[in-house]
């Protein structure tokens, strides 16, 4: 079996690399199915080639950098599958091994780098812990040698290790929820401290925003796409705090991505407002009875989606996808803040027209998304509560005949 990964040309004389794995069928020592073809795969291997000046096919051996971005192109386009994984898992195996050996004593940075990217491609904790450890004691030893991109790299370890944390912690919650649901009965505030914030998400998150803030500040020259790519993995985990409890801290991450995206001509960014109304819309959804305070978010909100529908149409000569899709979940928000029946069925149906809007736009990112399944369970409401008011009215008009 044969696979090829396209890359960006390293240099001159590097045109293609092509990764092959090579698989022998045979039988684990307990094996006994007679009808079994083959149940030990044995280890991947892999060679790598490149064409020479004459075309022909030539083996060598990548550079640790070269590695490392073959593994990351690998796990962005490789189907998941235990084999697809074990290419990732052994190409980045190949690139710690490189790592160790051309890092200088005194900077291992990229070997640090190298087990921060394995941790995020294939949610492996304790490679981010070990990554995230080296660069702490790298900035504590010597500070110089960190750079922007290592401290993005830091913040990269550190909401990686959030969003494992808190989504193990959602889990459990989820179960929980489900047993106390079908006992009918609400979490206890015992239940309810064992979902709050953790002391060591309240590290970690720190360590993320001054990450941040270091890496902006030690660039004259911002590394756009990656600080992005920050900000929304500190939106990422925001959005796993989904409970009123959650509101303080889910305020000061809103707060400081709010003067990170500032820092930015956001107001001329699509993607950049939209990530801010996002925050807001998150924030909004978990203040409870404050309704004032409520509106005034889903009202600034809405002038951020607004603004990026129609920057986003200008630029592209099409409709904004993610735009309709926050929109979508806005109205939802402001139908629940309203009194009259007749402005809610109202922002209730401007919500179903803005989903349609961002499904037609984008239809396999939302087909089973939390929005679609609110969406159609609202729907399916709706359609019930119709069709009894018409049984109700055909009562009566046979009553009245």
């Amino acid at each position: 079996m044969s696979k090829r990964l396209a890359e960006e040309e390293a240099g001159p004389s590097i045109r293609t690399k092509r990764i092959r794995s090579a698989e022998k069928d045979g039988h684990v020592s307990d094996c006994n199915d007679s009808e079994c073809e083959g149940c030990d795969v044995g280890d991947v291997e892999i060679s790598f080639v490149r064409k020479d000046e004459n075309g022909e096919d030539q083996t060598f051996q990548p550079s640790a950098q070269e590695l490392l971005s073959m593994a990351l192109n690998e796990s962005n386009t490789t189907a998941v599958t235990d084999q697809g994984n074990e290419i990732v898992r052994r190409l980045f195996d190949l690139a710690l091994e490189q790592f160790e050996k051309t890092d200088p004593k005194d900077d291992r940075s990229g070997y640090a780098t190298c087990l921060v990217e394995l941790g995020r491609a294939i949610d492996v904790e304790e490679s981010l812990r070990e990554g995230l450890d080296i660069f702490r004691g790298l900035a504590k030893k010597s500070p110089l040698l960190m750079k922007t991109e290592h401290w993005l790299t830091v913040a990269k370890a550190s909401t990686g290790l959030l969003i494992l944390i808190r989504k193990k912690l959602n889990s459990t919650f989820e179960e929980l929820l489900e047993e106390l649901e079908e006992e009918d009965e609400s979490p206890s505030e015992e239940q309810l401290k064992k979902y709050s914030i953790k002391r060591e998400e309240l590290s970690l998150y720190k360590e993320t925003l001054d990450a941040i803030e270091k890496a902006l500040a030690s660039s004259s020259h911002l590394p756009t796409k990656e600080v992005r790519f920050g900000l929304q993995d500190i939106q990422s985990y925001v959005q796993l705090l989904d409970h009123p409890q959650h509101y303080n801290h889910v305020s000061v991450l809103t707060d400081a991505l709010g003067r990170f995206i500032e820092l930015f001509s956001y107001k001329e960014d699509p993607d950049l407002l939209s990530l801010k109304a996002s925050l807001l819309i998150h924030k909004q959804s978990l203040l409870g009875n404050d309704t004032e305070k409520q509106k005034k978010l889903c009202k600034d909100s809405e002038k951020l989606l607004l603004d990026a529908n129609k920057l986003y149409k200008e630029e592209n000569n099409k409709e904004y996808p993610r735009g309709w899709e926050l929109l979508a979940m806005l109205q939802l928000s402001q139908s629940n803040l309203l009194d009259d029946e007749d402005e809610i069925v109202k922002k209730y149906e401007e919500a179903v027209e803005s989903f349609k809007m961002a499904h037609k736009l984008n239809p396999v990112a939302l087909d089973n998304s939390e929005l679609a399944n609110m969406i159609n369970m609202l729907s399916g409401e709706a359609q019930e509560e119709e069709e009894e008011e018409e049984e109700e009215e055909e009562e009566e008009q046979g009553k009245e005949e």
